[in-house]
């Protein structure tokens, strides 16, 4: 809108030019402010207030932003060290009908200019809404950004979790998260190494340690947000006390985050479950055993068995030993793959929703509504099943509802 107020303020100017003012100038003027009005138009059909899908569920969404403190870790990424390791968490819940305010895509403080209208953006949850009696206490879902990303990437999914009767718990992993902005004001940029956004710059071997190394610290996060929850579902007297059942929890993460999902899946018995949205797995693939379900969702057409297609050199090696153990593990512990054919790695996030121009969204070939309507009815589908043993009908069929998912399945061993 910047382009639309500096047109405005140019036809300010020209109104109140003296009489005496030549035409040619008031020609320029009107030229001038007709240009960055067109701008302005241009720059809203690129970057629109987007508006996200609707929940499905029975239950309204609240949501609310904790921050925790993490006093028996000190954050090693931090310039200079020394002090705790500090999160921001958001959670999506069920809640009881409320005339609050919707929350925004953003809080201020966590946009940049060229992202501060995702502060206006309105999403469909309402703040602080009072959490929902009926049905509690609710299985808890933990979520995890992608490398550099943000707790709200997936809002589109976080929303549908929570309107089917789910907590979920988004973390902000600090300094990978792209931006934290904490309560006393602080705001804390990413400085994670950049070898897993550009693998071609680094080695198989740097990438696989940089990823194991922030893997152990994501699943450390995740396990003490659970802790928290924990404490809070006990304490009587609070908007949350018995409303949380965190011994019947799930995780899930995108790109570098399912990974992180899969890990604390392994390494802790109150998460039961775990979805991986197209991301690697290294060393949380080899840690999983039995009895710990796991949906894959791939953005490629590459099925089991098959070799992954040609791609740059170490991201092919990266792929190749990956997808080796990726389905090793399925074939032994069992579990789901679902490909999705025509998507890109950005569609399981908000990003195609940012902007209708590829090149700016990141978007695969499936319009924005498809994509989001086949990973919210797989997701909630198989949470269903693992945390409540329901026996959804489109985890039994090879071919679901959606023309563009395949779905393969091993029985757990």
């Amino acid at each position: 809108m910047i382009p639309a107020y500096a047109a405005t303020g140019i036809l300010c100017l020209a109104v109140w030019k003296p009489g005496g003012a030549k035409t040619r100038l008031r020609t320029s003027t009107a030229w001038s402010a007709l240009l960055l009005a067109a701008a302005s138009v241009l720059l809203s059909l690129l970057l629109p207030m987007f508006r996200l899908p609707g929940p499905t569920g029975p239950y309204p969404v609240g949501t609310s932003i904790l921050y925790f403190k993490d006093l028996a870790r000190i954050e090693d990424a931090e310039p200079g060290g020394g002090s705790p390791r500090e999160l921001m968490v958001q959670l999506w819940y069920p809640a009881e009908l409320s005339h609050n305010r919707l929350a925004p895509y953003r809080e201020p403080r966590e946009t940049n200019a060229l992202s501060s209208y995702q502060s206006l953006l309105p999403t469909n949850s309402r703040v602080d809404a009072q959490v929902a009696s009926a049905g509690a206490p609710f299985p808890v879902i933990l979520f995890n950004h992608g490398w550099r990303g943000r707790r709200t990437n997936d809002t589109f999914l976080t929303e549908e979790l929570a309107s089917h009767g789910y907590i979920v718990a988004s973390i902000d992993h600090t300094y990978n998260a792209s931006l934290v902005a904490f309560p006393d004001g602080r705001v804390v940029h990413g400085n994670a190494a950049n070898d897993i956004d550009a693998p071609e710059s680094s080695t198989p071997e740097r990438v696989r340690t940089i990823w194991n190394r922030e893997l152990a610290k994501w699943v450390a996060d995740q396990r003490f947000v659970l802790d928290r929850l924990e404490a809070m579902n006990r304490a009587a007297g609070t908007p949350w006390f018995g409303r949380m059942d965190t011994n019947r929890s799930g995780a899930i993460g995108h790109s570098f985050g399912g990974a992180a999902a899969t890990a604390v899946c392994a390494e802790d018995r109150r998460v039961h479950a775990a979805v991986n949205m197209d991301g690697w797995f290294f060393d949380a693939i080899r840690e999983r055993g039995p009895k710990q379900p796991l949906l894959v969702i791939d953005a490629y057409t590459v099925q089991v068995g098959e070799t992954p297609g040609p791609s740059a050199k170490v991201e092919a090696a990266l792929d190749t030993t990956d997808f080796a153990d990726m389905e090793a593990s399925l074939r032994r512990f069992g579990g789901y793959l679902l490909s999705v054919k025509g998507a890109a790695h950005e569609d399981f996030t908000d990003q195609p929703l940012v902007s209708p121009l590829r090149m700016v969204s990141h978007s695969g070939a499936l319009p924005a509504r498809r994509i989001q309507n086949i990973v919210r009815s797989y997701v909630v589908a198989f949470f269903n099943q693992t945390l409540r043993g329901d026996d959804p009908g489109v985890l039994r069929a090879h071919s679901g509802p959606f023309a563009e998912a395949s779905l393969d399945a091993w029985p757990a061993n």
